[in-house]
């Protein structure tokens, strides 16, 4: 009889706890890998285009999302009834210059990146060797009209390089590395990366204004090392030993700069949420839906970048819609956002931040960014990811060893990669968690397609997420209780 009462006690105690598992794994076995196979085939079609801002692609792609979104059962439009949060941005059509000297052509992002404005340049300078280019390199030297090569050990920094060829009358100046010729290609790497012939901005970007302001009379490139052995005949080694020496002309260099055509195009995030039981308290599922577009002949699909991630956040905001209407609801509001323009600045996510009324009732912030691919260095493991905190209480990863050990996954919490949309909301102090899988071989490229997409790992993630958001916003289940008398 005693034993009897202690295992109906031990039921009393723990069952609770054990239905709420029950309860959260019933949803969890609703997530299906076809379910997301279906979602990057669209997101990544030719329709789609790459998903680039301003584009019939990415209308196609925003259309799908919030079909996709008004399919979720108790999801509602978050901004004033609708589902889009519209802001405008700045386009800057393609940037084309033209360098020749010698009758030989200096290639764009190969041997040389150019800085100033795209306003109809079409001019010819001597150029003027001007070693380090200090205020004492320019004595006894006339640049007044002309081109000047100079040394900085610091291409970051060559900014400042021009300012003191303007100053002694110089048109053009080209700046390169000594020291660290290595440079050169690292800056030239990552810009490539991230071009597309199109420049965006917010029309409130004060330090763009500013940086214009500065460059109105200020030219010039930054230039590698067989760029400079094109323009001179020698190597940079020979005027490295020519620092000290005083030169005349040593090549004469052409520079056309086409003309850039400026307009304003409007982006839109997509943003829905499921009402919590204390509405003063929310929590964020965000994953951006814009890519690179189409660039030449070549679309830039972006099936890891980021269409893995919009597949996870749909099923996601269907399968908690689900659970609310069985009865499971939040204590948080659970708000679901696609972002726009994050491929280009962050400009998304930004505006949303800028305007919400009341930062401190968002509690978490969730960004879901490259989710279907094992990075270069972990192919032989599915499960490696990225668990990337910031302003998180140990608690979150506590619970996340728990919640990998689950589900096979194997977390790696030593990335600092912040290069997404949660970096604007941990700016501002609001816990964040970064999903991310690492850079993969195909990353910015067009070879980023639907048939490398694992769609089994991202299975394994979004059920690791689901329950990762069902337990920080409190999602429960009325329960009557009955009392014994």
């Amino acid at each position: 009889m005693k034993k009897r009462i202690i295992i109906v006690v031990w039921m009393f105690l723990f069952m609770p706890s054990l239905k709420a598992q029950n309860y959260i794994d019933r949803y969890v076995k609703t997530i299906k890998p076809q379910i997301f196979e279906t979602h990057l085939k669209i997101l990544t079609s030719d329709s789609c285009s790459g998903r680039a801002i301003g584009t019939n692609g990415i209308s196609i792609a925003q259309t799908y999302i919030v079909n996709q979104f008004k399919e979720s059962p108790s999801l509602k439009p978050y901004i004033n009834g609708n589902w889009l949060q519209s802001f405008p941005l700045v386009c800057s059509g393609s940037k084309v210059t033209h360098i020749n000297t010698n009758g030989i052509d200096l290639e764009n992002f190969k041997d040389y990146k150019y800085v100033g404005l795209y306003d109809g340049l079409n001019a010819e300078f001597p150029v003027v060797f001007t070693g380090n280019g200090t205020d004492e390199d320019y004595k006894n030297l006339d640049v007044k009209g002309k081109a000047v090569l100079s040394f900085n050990n610091n291409l970051d920094a060559a900014l400042k390089n021009a300012e003191i060829a303007v100053k002694y009358g110089a048109k053009f100046t080209i700046i390169a590395n000594p020291k660290n010729q290595s440079q050169f290609e690292s800056i030239i790497k990552q810009t490539r990366d991230n071009f597309n012939g199109i420049n965006y901005r917010s029309p409130s970007d004060t330090l763009h204004n500013w940086i214009l302001s500065k460059l109105f009379d200020k030219r010039y490139i930054i230039i590698s090392s067989e760029g400079i052995k094109k323009l001179t005949s020698y190597n940079i080694n020979h005027w490295k030993k020519s620092c000290n020496e005083k030169t005349g002309t040593i090549a004469t260099l052409r520079i056309v700069v086409e003309k850039q055509h400026i307009d304003t195009v409007t982006a839109d995030n997509i943003v829905g949420f499921i009402t919590g039981t204390n509405p003063k308290e929310s929590i964020i599922i965000g994953a951006h839906y814009d890519h690179l577009g189409i660039n030449g002949d070549k679309i830039y699909y972006g099936a890891d970048d980021n269409a893995s991630g919009v597949a996870a956040l749909i099923l996601l905001a269907k399968v908690f819609g689900e659970a609310y209407k069985d009865g499971y609801k939040p204590e948080k509001n659970i708000v679901f956002i696609a972002f726009s323009a994050e491929e280009p600045g962050l400009f998304g996510s930004s505006y949303f931040v800028e305007h919400l009324e009341h930062n401190n009732e968002i509690k978490l912030m969730i960004n879901l960014d490259m989710i279907g691919r094992s990075d270069t260095q972990h192919t032989d493991n599915d499960g490696y990811f990225y668990y990337i905190g910031k302003n998180l209480a140990d608690t979150f990863y506590t619970q996340n060893r728990m919640l990998c050990k689950k589900y096979n996954l194997t977390p790696d919490y030593t990335s600092n990669e912040d290069a997404s949309d949660q970096k604007s909301f941990s700016a501002i102090g609001i816990p964040t968690i970064f999903y991310f899988d690492g850079k993969n071989l195909d990353l910015h490229k067009p070879t980023d397609t639907a048939d490398k997409i694992d769609y089994y790992r991202i299975q394994k993630m979004t059920k690791m997420i689901f329950e990762t958001i069902w337990l920080n916003a409190g999602v429960k289940k009325p329960e009557i209780i009955l009392g014994i008398k």
